[in-house]
């Protein structure tokens, strides 16, 4: 097959790539990561720096802590680099440098193979982007997704017999209708392993508390809410931190889960999914956990030293220029988890959180820090004071620069110190002119991240709300801690915590898969399979444990199934009442729209125009978009929406290419429509209680209200 694809043009061997593709998952993965990565020679030079960076901090590493003798710099400060360096410093190595040195100079050396071997698959995905796509390189980072996507399908169309194996499967698939390679297809595929890992962090099944064993004695030398008691074991441990994910648990999770559940080509192994020699599975994965958390405490010396010396090459510049950006926020790798959204392709999870955080740390910012704030501006004043006098007597007399303040520290030192104290001490000290709205900032941040517990309706002013949003938006310097210290606790975490999660997560495999024909086994909830989670199943109610473990938390997938159609508009649904549901909004809209100016069309002199395809399917995103943030809004507690409100444009954001005018129109329109999908269908809410007045309806009264979308649209299913 090889010398098939031999003597052919650029384009040709192109094609005979694509029809030849055995494995579609990992060449669609291909294709994104390059599309993201911005085309061939972005990626490479990313490649080749990341190389140089990690060459960089091995090398200067050993230079600083082997190479140098500290006690032979002069106290003088004058003196030469050649004095102090240290002849032949690779022989007196201790034998752990030399152990560290030699992990890290094989690690650098595979990743320097891989990077050579990947550069074949650059070239022939840039070939492929190039001749089968029409997109040239110098496109790649303006050419949105959607149209890459596409094209695929276009392309799978006109070539039908790529990849007709089974992907679950060795016996080859009939050609039909059902082979298709749309925008839902692609994202089951390209993420056919985070949608599993997306719905065990919403559904809760991961046990990442740190556990520590302790005697019997020291156990109650300790507050009660950090000890645990196990019966079976008759084990005291300190257990403390509900969601302790880092980046290195996280990294061990998909290797421990993925590598586990999932075969060479991402595909669930069918033995997970039949069901058969679950004791074994569990003790299996039971077993992988714990041999990690023995690697993890192996290697966590070294691991901690490469962390501490890239981190100070990397922040030292930034910390240095802008000392009040010690104070900066981000998510945490938890709260990312829990806001990533089935078949949400990582670019657009980035750019929707990325939405989030200018609201976000102005709600951080808003509540009272009265007693932080009288502090810091008595050390800013001080350091201030400190720094004015300093550089004053420095401007009258430079040479005062070089004056000892104390033994060995100058003026210049002291200067440095004192006004990044002022920097960081200001940084602290919030705005005296904001007006106070906490309110309206965390509503406007659940319109970016979507994310809202049942605990926060109706709390959103309250201090409790916002220390459980500080936990997920944390400062980068907590970060950074806690990514230091995980290193020391994951191994703990791998072995005494997450194999109590084992049997959960194998039956999670087990009920949560389901087969697509074409796609092959894919989470269920990334299916957006409405008859099966859009509703709870009739069981009896001794079972109601069961009937709970089936659904969804937080309308995780009716929000993920609306976000999806709102940033691919020309898909098509193919659940009957999730179809339904989308067509009444927009039909309902569209008759407000005419409804609203009988008149002005009928007088006008040139006939007004039909809008165009592209016109309608913005249209109908702007209103699926307007549903999903008035669900939440709506669950949040505000009753109303105004379409005017800061809230809703920022929450919602305006589509590229059209006018603020027109944005407020389609907003407007997209809150008539649901009022008019609900006044045409006389939606009903049976035995719904909330908190609250007034949110307390029975089954005798008719609902009229509008609870938002996704109550809609679980009547609609039923129905």
């Amino acid at each position: 097959m090889k010398s098939a694809g031999r003597n052919l043009s650029e384009r040709e061997r192109a094609l005979w790539t694509w029809v030849n593709v055995v494995d579609l998952d990992g060449y669609l993965q291909e294709v994104y990561e390059y599309y993201v990565g911005k085309g061939l020679y972005c990626i490479a030079l990313r490649r080749i720096l990341n190389l140089l960076t990690s060459g960089f901090v091995i090398v200067f590493s050993t230079f600083l802590f082997s190479c140098i003798d500290y006690s032979k710099f002069p106290s003088d400060g004058h003196g030469a680099l050649s004095e102090v360096i240290v002849p032949h410093c690779s022989s007196r190595w201790s034998v752990p440098h030399i152990a560290l040195t030699w992990v890290l100079g094989i690690v650098f050396v595979w990743r320097l193979l891989v990077f050579a071997l990947s550069t074949r698959k650059l070239i022939e995905m840039k070939a492929f982007y190039k001749h089968l796509l029409d997109v040239p390189n110098s496109d790649i980072q303006t050419i949105p997704w959607s149209e890459v996507v596409k094209r695929i399908g276009q392309i799978r169309d006109d070539n039908p017999t790529t990849s007709l194996k089974d992907p679950d499967g060795a016996e080859s698939v009939n050609i039909g209708d059902h082979i298709k390679l749309d925008a839902h297809d692609v994202a089951n595929r390209i993420l056919r392993q985070e949608n599993y890992l997306t719905a065990l962090f919403n559904k809760d099944l991961l046990d990442l508390y740190v556990r520590i064993p302790l005697p019997k004695q020291a156990a109650g030398l300790l507050p009660g809410r950090l000890i645990q008691y196990d019966s079976e074991e008759d084990r005291f441990y300190l257990c403390f931190g509900r969601n302790n994910l880092t980046r290195a648990l996280e990294w061990n999770l998909r290797f421990c889960l993925l590598g586990y559940f999932f075969d060479d080509r991402r595909h669930v192994r069918k033995e997970f999914i039949r069901g058969r020699n679950r004791g074994e599975a569990i003790l299996k994965l039971r077993n992988r956990f714990i041999f990690m958390g023995i690697l993890n405490a192996i290697f966590a010396p070294f691991i901690v030293l490469y962390l501490l010396m890239y981190s100070f090459f990397r922040y030292f510049e930034e910390y240095h220029k802008n000392p009040s950006s010690i104070g900066s926020r981000q998510y945490t790798p938890y709260a990312r988890w829990k806001f990533r959204e089935f078949n949400e392709l990582p670019h657009l999870f980035e750019r929707r959180l990325d939405e989030s955080y200018e609201p976000a740390k102005e709600y951080i910012d808003q509540f009272p820090k009265a007693i932080t704030a009288l502090i810091m501006r008595f050390v800013a004043f001080i350091a201030g004071a400190f720094a004015a006098v300093l550089l004053l007597l420095s401007v009258v007399d430079p040479v005062f620069l070089h004056f000892e303040i104390s033994q060995d520290r100058t003026v210049l030192f002291y200067l440095g110190l004192f006004t990044s104290v002022l920097a960081v001490s200001r940084g602290m000290i919030p705005q005296d002119t904001k007006v106070f709205s906490p309110e309206e900032l965390i509503t406007e941040v659940v319109a970016h991240t979507h994310y809202l517990p049942d605990e926060w309706s109706d709390k959103l002013h309250s201090q409790a709300v916002h220390a459980e949003f500080s936990k997920l938006f944390e400062m980068k310097l907590s970060n950074f801690l806690q990514e230091l210290i995980s290193v020391l606790l994951t191994p703990f975490i791998l072995i005494l915590s997450l194999p109590r999660s084992a049997a959960a997560i194998v039956d999670f495999f087990r009920e949560f898969t389901v087969h697509v024909d074409g796609i092959g086994y894919v989470c269920s909830f990334a299916v957006f399979d409405f008859k099966r989670q859009g509703k709870l199943p009739e069981l009896p109610s001794k079972d109601e444990d069961a009937r709970k473990s089936l659904f969804n938390r937080n309308r995780k997938m009716e929000k993920s199934f609306l976000h999806f159609k709102i940033t691919n508009p020309a898909w098509q649904p193919s659940d009957p009442g999730a179809s339904l549901f989308l067509s009444k909004v927009a039909e309902s809209g569209t008759m407000r729209r005419g409804a609203r100016r009988p008149d002005s069309d009928a007088n006008e002199k040139v006939p007004r125009s039909p809008p165009s395809e592209e016109q309608q399917l913005r249209d109908r995103s702007n209103i699926y978009e307007r549903a999903l943030q008035r669900s939440i809004m709506l669950r949040s507690g505000n009753k109303q929406v105004p379409s005017s409100s800061p809230t809703t444009l920022r929450g919602v954001g305006r589509p590229p290419g059209s006018s603020r005018s027109t944005y407020l129109a389609t907003m407007k329109e997209a809150e008539d429509g649901l009022e008019e999908a609900d006044e045409e269908d006389g939606w009903e809410t049976k035995m719904i209680k909330r908190k609250g007045p007034g949110l307390e309806y029975s089954q005798e009264e008719p609902d009229r209200r509008d609870h938002g979308v996704l109550d809609m649209l679980q009547d609609v299913i039923r129905r």
